[in-house]
């Protein structure tokens, strides 16, 4: 994606839109509306939209894929909570994704602001997103709901009908996989 010329593919974004939708909705919310309903959604709406992307590089591909994410998740928060808003879903997509990064691989506190650490913690947070979309699909569930939306182990073992134990297993086994897939980012990044 480096020439105007050239459509981009967006499906090959699926998985990395999947994973941006599964840290804002809220998994309770997942009884009403699927998160591939949410995808497919975005990703129909890009598609539509394509003459308005002005960007040249995948960054800001991703980045137009993301703000369109984020007003299809506030539409549906607005759906279904029309007198009560769901602030959570109206936070930054950014936000979250820097935050679920600090808590899964311990970098930067959230509190140092200078620039150079903003884009350093803007970068870790993207390359989460990716490590997390190669995760296997319940080591996935397992991190996302505990480091993410901060489940009980042994509520996301009734939901995904696992024992406390098995969660336990997939939880140390996918943080050990972002970690190994952050660090190598890290040192060829």
């Amino acid at each position: 994606m480096t020439r105007r010329d050239e459509t981009p593919n967006l499906e090959q974004y699926r998985r990395y839109l999947r994973v941006l939708a599964d840290m804002q909705l809220n998994p309770r919310l997942r009884s009403k509306e699927d998160v591939s309903d949410v995808i497919q959604s975005t990703l129909l709406r890009a598609h539509q939209d394509l003459d308005g992307f002005r960007g040249s590089t995948e960054a800001e591909l991703r980045g137009w894929l993301k703000t369109i994410l984020t007003h299809t998740l506030i539409n549906l928060a607005k759906k279904y909570q029309a007198k009560k808003r769901d602030i959570r879903l109206e936070r930054s997509i950014d936000q979250q994704l820097q935050e679920s990064a600090i808590r899964i691989v311990g970098e930067l506190p959230a509190e140092q602001t200078s620039p150079s650490q903003s884009m350093i913690r803007q970068e870790r947070a993207e390359q989460l997103a990716d490590a997390m979309a190669t995760l296997l699909e319940d080591e996935y569930t397992a991190v996302m709901l505990k480091h993410v939306h901060g489940w009980k182990v042994a509520d996301i073992a009734t939901h995904i009908d696992r024992s406390s134990e098995a969660v336990a297993g997939l939880l140390r086994r996918g943080l050990k996989k972002l970690r190994i897939k952050l660090n190598a980012a890290e040192h060829h990044g």
